[in-house]
């Protein structure tokens, strides 16, 4: 199996371009890939003489352009792996315990002040200075053994650990992906677009790695200027006739309301647009497809998919051309016996979406979560998956065994024609009332209520004498305290049926999340129960 560095060096970096857009929404800077391959080759050979090589460790850090792409590069075409760092301004203690935690060689970073202490940090622009007047290295060329990526995970539970993407597990996951989306028939004319993070996983490989390794022509945003100014994701497909773009959950939750709000584009370009990253909500993404598609958005553009570090990155990947699938179910059958029944008329039902079947070399199954044998479709359990690329450990852990399942945390299901559906994380869901209750349909039912931000609900459970006791924090305007407090505890009982011990309306902003934007409910928890987010008495009523 070829690697990423050999495809890459074997078409000399493909003659596809990649643009840096500006905050304006401009075209900043654009170059060829072969170009990037050149100045990358270049930059190795900085590197080389600073003693980076195979077996090394090297840490990005600083805003997407293209000499961090470009640097990036030339880490693997010294046969080194690399990391990347999320900005010291979202968690430095975060930042920290990164990297030192993968014992980095090297930081190359926008800002020297900004490396992490006790770390070797290499300014970016020096970097680039000093590779203008250097020879061209030769690529190592890595084994598929040779580690490629120390990825850091964004899970909502526990802090960052970092996950050893092989060479071999990344080439087998882009090439699953190619497969799974019909890379070579839907792709040979594509346009990507992508604001998301490279210390990211579907950032750094779907957005990427994939097109860098391809030569597709690649438009990238700062995730910054996403941040400052969202609609000019919609804006840049409009104005350059993107065909490929994606992005998590809570982005599609602002392009909707923006949409409603009467932003004008034309979306007539693109052919295929992901959803994944986290938990896709079948409510949000209908209003995204509905308002979209009076922008000339085919709605069968849209495509769901699961995936995970621990995987590389994509698991599953719904059929392009299916567009956005839903699973109604009965909601009793789902909460209290763990069975996924197809809802009748008039029922209380859960729209859950369907994320496709797995990508050619992973496997996936239901197990049951206490015996951890595999159980039929339409029962709930725990997620395994196994395959070419998934790592299934993280760094400093004993690697497992060849064919070894991996257990994933997330708890699903299997549609009877194969298709996964995932429910939750099993150490999310509240047990009350007889009932498993997840926590996705308690914030979706919070969110409707006027006044609280759409991605800023968060549910979770504390023990109580007859199960878990559910509390939630909404971030809304705190002036309407008392009236947000009684809409969304009365919403929640109607939607879900059971009523919530407490809920805390804060500022926007301060729900803890991960660096993708996943809500971190442990960590809502734990702040709640400190007093740190609002009152720490759990038994404060709403009723």
């Amino acid at each position: 199996m070829r690697t990423v560095v050999d495809v890459i060096a074997d078409q000399a970096g493909g003659s596809g371009t990649l643009a840096m857009l500006a905050a304006d929404g401009q075209v900043a800077i654009s170059l060829p890939w072969s170009a990037v391959h050149e100045r990358a080759r270049r930059m190795a050979s900085v590197l080389a003489e600073g003693g980076i090589g195979r077996g090394c460790r090297v840490g990005l850090l600083g805003d997407t352009s293209v000499d961090l792409v470009t640097a990036l590069q030339a880490v693997w075409l010294r046969g080194a792996a690399v990391t990347v760092l999320p900005p010291p301004t979202r968690k430095a203690d975060n930042l920290r315990a990164i990297a030192a935690d993968a014992d980095l060689d090297l930081v190359v970073a926008s800002e020297v002040a900004d490396g992490p202490p006790g770390t070797k940090v290499l300014a970016l622009a020096d970097l680039a200075t000093a590779a203008s007047v250097a020879p061209a290295a030769v690529p190592v060329r890595p084994d598929r053994s040779d580690l490629a990526v120390l990825q850091y995970t964004s899970g909502s539970t526990r802090d960052p650990r970092g996950v050893p993407v092989t060479h071999g597990h990344l080439a087998a996951n882009i090439d699953a992906i190619k497969v799974a989306t019909d890379h070579n028939a839907l792709h040979p004319n594509s346009l990507f677009l992508s604001w998301l993070p490279l210390y990211h996983d579907m950032g750094l490989i779907g957005f990427l790695t994939l097109p860098m390794s391809c030569g597709c022509p690649l438009l990238l945003q700062s995730p910054s200027a996403f941040i400052r100014y969202p609609a000019g994701w919609l804006e840049a497909m409009s104005r350059y006739r993107a065909t490929t773009s994606g992005a998590p959950n809570f982005a599609y939750t602002l392009m909707a309301n923006l949409l409603a709000a009467g932003l004008a584009v034309d979306l007539r370009s693109v052919r295929f647009l992901l959803t994944g990253g986290e938990p896709i909500d079948a409510t949000v993404m209908a209003s995204f497809v509905a308002a979209a598609a009076r922008c000339g958005l085919d709605p069968a553009a849209i495509v769901p998919a699961y995936g995970m570090a621990e995987s590389t990155l994509a698991v599953s990947f719904s059929r392009w051309g299916d567009g956005l699938l839903v699973d109604r179910v009965a909601a009793d059958a789902l909460e209290v016996v763990g069975r996924a029944v197809p809802a009748g008329s008039g029922e209380p039902a859960r729209d859950l979406v369907r994320l496709g079947r797995p990508v050619p070399g992973t496997s996936l199954r239901i197990v049951d979560q206490r015996t951890g044998k595999p159980i039929s479709e339409r029962q709930v359990g725990e997620i395994e998956i196994r395959g070419a690329s998934v790592v299934g450990h993280y760094r400093g852990d004993v690697s497992p065994l060849a064919g070894s399942w991996f257990r994933t945390g997330d708890l699903g299901y299997l549609t009877d024609d194969g298709e996964v559906v995932v429910c939750g994380r099993a150490k999310e869901v509240l047990f009350a009332a007889g009932r498993n209750v997840f926590p996705q349909d308690v914030e979706a039912a919070a969110a409707t209520v006027p006044g609280v931000r759409r991605s800023g609900v968060a549910a979770f459970g504390i023990p109580g004498d007859l199960g878990d006791r559910l509390v939630l924090a909404v971030e809304a305007r705190v002036s309407q305290t008392t009236e947000i407090r009684r809409k969304v505890a009365s919403v929640v009982v109607a939607e879900v049926g059971l009523a919530p011990s407490a809920v805390l309306v804060i500022p926007y902003g301060q729900l803890p999340k991960t660096s993708s934007g996943k809500l971190r409910r442990a960590e809502t928890r734990r702040q709640y129960l400190l007093g740190q987010l609002g009152s720490p008495t759990p038994e404060r009523s709403v009723r």
